[in-house]
């Protein structure tokens, strides 16, 4: 499995109330997605490990993207995932390009929040080929779309064009599967 895509995953009025709530995010920025060989930062937030702190971090409007993708894409028989190790969010706009990456864990679930985003502004996310040489899928950055891959695989936020003045969000779920040594998921944090 290369990346599998997924649209209208949440019902509009939830949708609308995560975009909305993400625009009130105050963002930090001092992330780097590949610390080997990243000299780009990008704009990042922590929102936690489990259920209750990212409630206790006002991040609990996030949790309806889990349960939405948990239920309507059958995560646990589909693709065996049980749960999830962390969440956050990552950003960037025009001229601030991530690196390509591998992610810690099993699988990454990732969720464009932003309705209003239009196809021309790019920033879309590629899944590259083990060797890192060429493009084996590629999302456009479409509002209330999900993706989920192997953690495993190569892959890189692509740029925003120049004619966007918009942040560019994702939200974002390590996820684990069954039988999976959660603890490993850390292993790669430094």
């Amino acid at each position: 499995m290369i990346c599998d895509i997924f649209d209208d995953v949440l019902e509009p009025h939830v949708a609308e109330y995560i975009q909305n709530e993400i625009r009130k995010v105050y963002w930090k920025y001092d992330y780097n997605s590949n610390k080997k060989i990243g000299i780009q930062p990008h704009w990042h937030v922590f929102c936690g490990e489990n259920e209750e702190e990212v409630t206790k971090n006002n991040y609990d409007y996030l949790l309806p993207i889990w349960q939405a993708a948990a239920y309507k894409l059958k995560l646990e028989e589909q693709y065996q995932i049980i749960g999830w190790k962390r969440l956050y969010m990552n950003a960037h706009t025009f001229g601030v390009e991530p690196h390509m990456h591998r992610d810690d864990g099993d699988f990454t679930m990732m969720y464009y929040p932003r309705l209003d985003w239009k196809p021309e502004w790019m920033g879309g996310t590629s899944i590259w080929d083990d060797a890192g040489k060429n493009i084996s899928r590629y999302s456009n950055y479409i509002g209330n779309r999900l993706m989920i891959f192997p953690a495993s695989n190569n892959h890189q936020a692509m740029p925003v064009s120049r004619f966007c003045y918009e942040l560019r969000p994702v939200v974002v779920f390590k996820c684990y599967v069954k039988g999976a040594n959660v603890d490993r998921l850390d292993f790669y944090k430094d």
